[in-house]
């Protein structure tokens, strides 16, 4: 009984070693995953040491970036990856806009000439490069003085100085503006898509070309090469054309104005003789106008009224032999 139970305490104090032993060796494993936290005053000095010296020397240190004071008004940016404010503009592009002026004036009928060639003659002292005549439309007739037209393309930096300059020549000759319409083209999506389609045509161009200089590749794929460049550089040139029309729709605005009369010159009362003169003529010329119809109408009728009078003919005579024969027999 004795020896028994000190078998069940020694097993019992064994079991109890082993769970301690457990317990160590799990407590241990845990300290070395977790850092080593340093104390305050270490942390302190550490903080408090300088950085040591760069292992190029020549190198400079590089400079610290300093943001500007905001001016009063500007929108504030947040930069997004530390949350630091930042007065950096916003980048903004202004459209391109292609304008079109339509202009109406009227004046009398007679000047209608002289204020255009006064028009003409602002754009002309403009030059070239800031006034370009497109069209010019003038004309008269017996009744009455017709309207006229005239179209410009002027710098559109001067275009509003310029319309204020035509009212004032129009002013001049006694005349008055009775319509203006102003239209804007916002064409800044078709100049950056022709911008950027160059670009491309450009980097395939170059590509193609230096294919062509290095020789690299088989006869058939430089053949092919040469094609492409061609159709590459013909399609970059149309590009370019049409992105030069563009920017001059831009730098022009284009002027359309109209000139009305503003009462037409009334002609002179004709003479009775001459209303009754008129008459006569006009009732001959009827007369003669009937006459060559009908003979039109007869001559188309003449062969059709021949071959009918031929067949009447032969009816009539085969019937008269057919009669006299009845008879005698």
């Amino acid at each position: 009984m004795r020896k028994r139970s000190i078998m069940i305490m020694s097993g019992g104090g064994a079991g109890l070693a082993v769970i301690a032993a457990c317990l160590l060796l799990v407590q241990a494993s845990d300290t070395e995953k977790e850092p080593a936290k340093e104390s305050p005053v270490l942390s302190s000095m550490a903080m408090n040491e300088p950085p040591p010296p760069a292992a190029n020397t020549a190198a400079a240190p590089a400079p610290m970036a300093v943001s500007a004071p905001p001016m009063p008004g500007a929108p504030e940016v947040r930069d997004t990856a530390d949350g630091v404010p930042s007065t950096r503009p916003i980048a903004v592009s202004v459209p391109q806009l292609a304008y079109a002026y339509s202009l109406a004036y009227r004046l009398p009928g007679p000047r209608i000439a002289e204020a255009q060639q006064a028009h003409l003659a602002l754009c002309q002292r403009l030059g070239p490069t800031q006034c370009q005549l497109v069209s010019l439309r003038n004309g008269s007739s017996d009744e009455g003085y017709k309207d006229a037209a005239l179209q410009l393309r002027v710098a559109s930096a001067i275009a509003q100085s310029f319309r204020a300059d035509l009212t004032k020549a129009i002013a001049d000759a006694d005349g008055r503006p009775v319509d203006a319409s102003i239209t804007a083209e916002d064409v800044s999506k078709a100049m950056i898509d022709t911008e950027a389609r160059i670009r491309q045509r450009e980097i395939l161009v170059a590509r193609l070309t230096e294919m062509l200089r290095n020789r690299n590749g088989r006869v058939s794929e430089l053949v092919e090469a040469e094609r492409s460049v061609a159709g590459a550089q013909e399609e970059l040139d149309q590009a370019k054309g049409w992105l030069r029309q563009l920017r001059t729709r831009v730098a022009l605005s284009q002027f359309t104005i109209n000139y009305v009369p503003a009462a037409a010159v009334e002609p002179s009362p004709r003479p009775q003789s001459t209303r009754l003169s008129d008459a006569i003529v006009r009732s001959a010329g009827a007369v003669f106008a009937f006459g060559r119809n009908l003979l039109i109408v007869l001559i188309f009728l003449a062969p059709w009224a021949l071959i009918g009078l031929a067949v009447a003919a032969f009816v009539r005579r085969w019937y008269k032999r057919r009669t006299v024969a009845t008879a005698e027999a």
